[in-house]
């Protein structure tokens, strides 16, 4: 190894000596001194560039919030010589400052056009050209009394993927929010509503947020919540539920054969050990006896909670005997 770097090495110092290499890096020299020299020409040059300028407001009350949307970037237009532009705009980020204090009076922040464009001169210099702005001005209502504290109300529609079940609740976290706003605003709300959001195929329990319906003349913070959507594979169940006996008259007894019917269905795996029997009401009924043109009578299935899906019973119909008193 140590007689392969030898070799590399004297190679080297022989392709040094040849007139070939030393007129390479002449010319890439020469390259290099003329590209320095059209950079400094064409930034001496008038240039137009767009930037995103940040706002920033400073000397404000903790006690303030903003009920309008506060713009944190400006989008702006700029002709100048490309150096002026460059240590303005590139190096550094863009941004204007607006002191609270200043412009900011009975719950109204106003900053004109002509404060932008001062604002603007101070940021990229006096000899700039604002040409364009994405906002002519700027306008923000805000208020100091504190926040009413409001439950969020979950506008959710899920759609399981086949063999999953949506198994409890919607959460949302944080499940309350602060309303910002005048008193005779806020006396008036007393729930938020996230917007409307549509979930398809979920398969799994899933997290994702969920903006904040806005309230007009008020402000809501945060603006958005985490919503966790349980999703639970769904598991095959068995058991054995009663039927019930309804309109029998009184001086007789209707006795069924079986009184235990099997039902399958199927719930989510959380609640595979859970007993569901009492929850599920099957009968037969007294009056169908002569319209049913044999010794059985049907089986109805009346009521079971939605959480069991797709309940079947495996024996439709019983036989029955009256006793008479």
């Amino acid at each position: 190894m140590r007689d392969r770097f030898e070799r590399l090495k004297e190679r080297w110092y022989a392709l040094k000596e040849t007139s070939g290499f030393k007129n390479s890096m002449l010319f890439l020299v020469f390259v290099a001194v003329s590209t320095l020299f059209w950079f400094i020409l064409a930034l001496n040059d008038s240039a137009q560039n767009h930037f995103n300028v940040r706002v920033n407001v400073s000397n404000m009350p903790d006690s303030v919030t903003f009920i309008s949307d506060f713009p944190d970037r400006i989008h702006v237009t700029v002709n100048d010589k490309g150096t002026n532009l460059w240590r303005n705009g590139f190096l550094k980020t863009p941004t204007i400052n607006i002191d609270f204090k200043e412009y900011a009076s009975d719950g109204v922040l106003h900053y004109s056009y002509s404060d932008l464009i001062s604002a603007l001169k101070e940021t990229f210099g006096g000899s700039a050209q604002i040409t364009a702005l994405s906002l002519d001005s700027i306008q923000l209502v805000y208020t100091t009394n504190p926040g009413k504290r409001v439950p969020v109300m979950v506008n959710c529609q899920v759609y399981p993927a086949s063999g999953t079940t949506l198994e409890g609740n919607i959460k949302s976290s944080p499940a309350s929010v602060y309303v910002y706003g005048p008193k005779d605003v806020t006396d008036t709300i007393h729930s938020v509503h996230t917007e409307m959001l549509t979930l398809r195929d979920i398969n799994e329990t899933t997290t994702t947020e969920a903006r904040i319906r806005k309230i007009k003349g008020a402000r809501v913070l945060p603006s958005s919540v985490s919503l966790t959507v349980p999703v639970e594979p769904l598991v095959r169940k068995e058991a054995m539920v009663s039927v019930m006996a309804v309109n029998v008259p009184e001086k007789e007894e209707m006795l069924l054969f079986p009184s235990k019917v099997p039902v399958e269905y199927y719930v989510a795996m959380s609640r595979l050990n859970d007993d569901e029997d009492n929850n599920i009401t099957l009968q037969v009924d007294y009056n169908e006896i002569g319209s049913s043109g044999s010794s059985k009578l049907f089986v109805h299935t009346v009521s079971f909670p939605d959480r069991l899906k797709n309940l079947r019973l495996q024996t439709d119909s019983v036989e029955y005997a009256i006793i008479h008193d």
